[in-house]
């Protein structure tokens, strides 16, 4: 049986100052999402910023999309003025990555979205963003906990009849949390499926359409607790 290909929406960022090559962008991903797919039995490629008709062309030969984790999502995308709490963003790879998005679920290709990612998929569906987690809540939790970066640094209660409790088989799993923004009035077809003890947002699914959900944790960066959640994306891809 062949692998089952999956495409990764890339991220740019400047060159560092020891380039050769100080202009040019550089277009990367995070190994952890590579590490966790090929164990899952799939093959990972990075898609680059195209036009829509290649883009359309190099999602049809995946059989997956995973929309990654990056930088935020500018503001002007969710029709908000940007706030001071707001963190430097690209907008040629919002654009890129939205389009990919929507060029997936045309295909109707199955979506993992992990942090950024699920954030841009609610964007996507005509949701909003808080642009810190601190203007969400009077008492939040820490949510950019980076001393945790690889194991649980908080609960969520994962809502009962979802993709997410369907894999988990409990109502609380541990995750950890690299996020300062996060999914404010969730989207078109946007599910919320689970939540932490401060009201966060932390899981979505699309209600209609190909398998699409997103994860506000970064589960490539976790143990082998969070392997499900990338072989139910390969079995759906396979499927």
């Amino acid at each position: 049986m062949s692998k089952p290909v999956i495409g990764l929406g890339g991220v740019l960022e400047k060159a560092p100052p020891t380039s050769a090559f100080p202009t040019f962008r550089r277009l990367f991903t995070n190994e952890g999402y590579l590490a966790k797919l090929q164990k899952a039995g799939a093959l990972p490629i990075l898609l680059p910023i195209a036009s829509q008709a290649d883009l359309e062309c190099m999602v049809g030969l995946c059989d997956g999309i995973l929309l990654p984790g990056g930088p935020d999502i500018d503001p002007s995308f969710y029709n908000q003025e940007r706030h001071e709490l707001c963190g430097p963003s690209d907008p040629d790879v919002d654009r890129y990555q939205i389009q990919l998005f929507h060029i997936a679920r045309k295909l109707n290709k199955p979506i993992l979205g992990i942090c950024r990612g699920a954030q841009l998929i609610n964007v996507a569906q005509g949701g909003t963003l808080f642009q810190d987690y601190r203007l969400q809540s009077v008492n939040p939790i820490i949510h950019p906990d980076y001393q945790r970066w690889d194991c649980v640094s908080h609960q969520v209660e994962v809502v009962p009849n979802s993709i997410l409790s369907e894999l988990f088989m409990t109502d609380s799993l541990g995750v950890n949390s690299l996020h300062h923004q996060s999914i404010a009035k969730p989207g078109t077809d946007c599910k919320v499926t689970a939540f932490s003890s401060d009201g966060s947002i932390e899981a979505i699914e699309l209600s209609s359409g190909a398998w699409c959900t997103g994860v506000q944790w970064h589960p490539e960066a976790m143990g082998s607790e969070m392997d499900c959640l990338f072989e139910v994306f390969i079995n759906e891809a396979l499927a």
